[in-house]
């Protein structure tokens, strides 16, 4: 679990909105975890400056809906709720780390 303030998991979190665009959601600190409410290995993203604040929960889902976006972007469609999500990391060594994660799930 990273812990908040570590530049490589810092994220900001886009869901695509019914007009086309990215709607952005938030910044905060993401983490791989398993999480217990999706008895699921999963992602949770907390935002910044206010740890109880959920911005995202979403399982790492073994069908493979993960995409990365050049260094620093993953995009996927959650399957059981069609959202479009992206998660867009300030620096590429956290997007390369938690897509590693990712991939050994899927």
């Amino acid at each position: 679990m990273a812990a908040e303030g570590d530049p490589n998991r810092r994220v900001k979190v886009y869901m695509l909105g019914e007009d086309g665009h990215w709607d952005d959601r938030g910044t905060g600190y993401v983490q791989v975890e398993m999480i217990q409410e999706l008895d699921s290995l999963g992602l949770r993203v907390i935002a910044e400056g206010t740890p109880d604040k959920t911005l995202l929960e979403t399982k790492i889902f073994e069908e493979e809906v993960f995409q990365r976006q050049g260094d620093t972007i993953i995009t996927w469609t959650n399957p059981e709720s069609r959202d479009d999500v992206a998660l867009s990391f300030q620096e590429a060594a956290g997007a390369q780390e938690v897509w590693e994660m990712v991939c050994q799930v899927q």
